[in-house]
């Protein structure tokens, strides 16, 4: 039927789009459609894309209503609803009934600076005060959404990080709309100001202590042990079924704080404005306990450093030697107040357990060269899985 199809089949979301008109003449045949996409697809949340919808009747609110009554108490979404269409939601109280956003504004690339790359896609500026975050084609719509939403809720919770606006459409692309944080990045600043690096460095190392003083909101942050055992589920080609069981295990056995925690925590993805830092890049905040944080930052600073130094700088933007330093001087004023024996130990325990993350490089390494992932796989079956029986329970601080 082409007015009902299926856009997007992904692990978390079933994307079903919605053309022309769905009135009485077409809604049996249009109900009949939207259950067999939604048979065959099983999976995640169900998501309508209202894009090319002209007109929706009552026998057409009756099809999407009784899709959303088989969702389980989940709340279907529903995205890029024209003005018209959503007034008729908002009349007929589907307004509450479903997850419902607006149709995005649209740009064109044309005209737009290109200041920056990274593994999600690119940055461009749009004007003197603002940017958009230009997402890949692949990037599913939801997952862009909630990196939007987690900005806005970090900045309730006292974060200091860049105001987001709302997800727009450039070209065929989705984007996140972002104030302009016009400054440098921290790595440019610590690696162009030797003269203020431990003025700087103090400034890094006392945000990463605020994200973990803050607990999280549960109901806007995911877990982060839920967010590896998704990363092991998609490593799991890779493993045997004694080697998952044991990575499901070290998991399950960190100790449960509920504290902020970025996910991605490193000099590149911090601006300095007037002398303040500004978090960014948020799509990773989660909650949970700080070491998860830190196998991340150690994975980039201690790990890759080792692995591959050129793809360290790439990733970070400073050379390797003050990449190790940075991590020196994170771990020495971080726990201080620890003596210098069980600093030493959890500096080593942060190491190896960091590890798990380069385990699962198949999830968090996307971007990174097949050649990387795969020497991450071997370097962890070498180095890591032979010592995590015991890490498991061992994180006490």
């Amino acid at each position: 039927m082409e007015e009902i199809r299926l856009l997007q089949s992904e692990k978390n979301s079933v994307v079903v789009g919605f053309s022309g008109k769905i009135s009485i003449n077409n809604a049996p045949e249009a109900e009949k459609e939207l259950s067999r996409i939604r048979k065959e697809n099983p999976q995640g949340g169900l998501v309508f894309d209202f894009e090319n919808l002209s007109y929706i009747s009552s026998a057409g609110l009756r099809v999407i209503l009784n899709a959303a009554q088989l969702e389980k108490g989940n709340k279907v979404k529903i995205f890029n609803i024209s003005p018209e269409i959503y007034e008729i939601l908002e009349d007929t109280g589907f307004t509450r009934i479903f997850e419902t956003h607006k149709a995005l504004k649209k740009y064109s690339m044309e005209g737009f600076e290109l200041i920056g790359k990274g593994a999600n896609g690119e940055v461009y500026r749009v004007d003197s005060e603002n940017i958009i975050k230009l997402f890949h084609k692949s990037a599913p719509l939801e997952t862009i959404d909630r990196e939007r939403k987690l900005a806005q809720q970090a900045l309730v919770e006292g974060i200091p990080t860049a105001i987001s606006y709302s997800v727009v459409m450039v070209d065929d692309r989705y984007g996140i709309m972002f104030e302009l944080i016009d400054a440098d990045s921290l790595s440019a600043t610590l690696k162009g100001n030797p003269g203020e690096y431990d003025t700087y460095v103090d400034k890094y190392i006392e945000l990463y202590k605020k994200i973990h003083a803050i607990r999280g909101d549960a109901s806007q942050f995911l877990s982060i042990k839920q967010v590896y055992h998704d990363a092991i589920s998609e490593s799991a080609e890779h493993y045997s079924d004694e080697e998952l069981g044991k990575l499901r295990a070290l998991v399950d056995s960190v100790p449960e704080t509920g504290t902020l925690i970025h996910g991605d925590y490193h000099p590149n993805n911090i601006m300095v404005q007037n002398g303040e830092l500004i978090l960014i890049d948020m799509g990773d905040m989660t909650i949970g306990h700080p070491i998860f944080d830190f196998l991340a930052t150690a994975a980039t600073q201690v790990n890759l450093v080792k692995l591959s130094p050129e793809y360290a700088e790439f990733h970070t933007r400073m050379p390797a030697e003050l990449i190790t330093k940075t991590w020196r001087r994170l771990i020495d004023s971080y726990f201080a107040d620890y003596p210098e024996a069980e600093r030493s130990r959890i500096e080593d325990q942060i190491c190896i357990f960091s590890k798990l993350k380069v385990a699962l490089a198949p999830y968090f390494g996307r971007g990174a060269t097949p050649e990387i992932i795969q020497a991450s796989i071997e370097d962890a079956k070498t180095n890591f899985l032979p010592k995590i029986d015991s890490l498991i329970g061992s994180v006490d601080w």
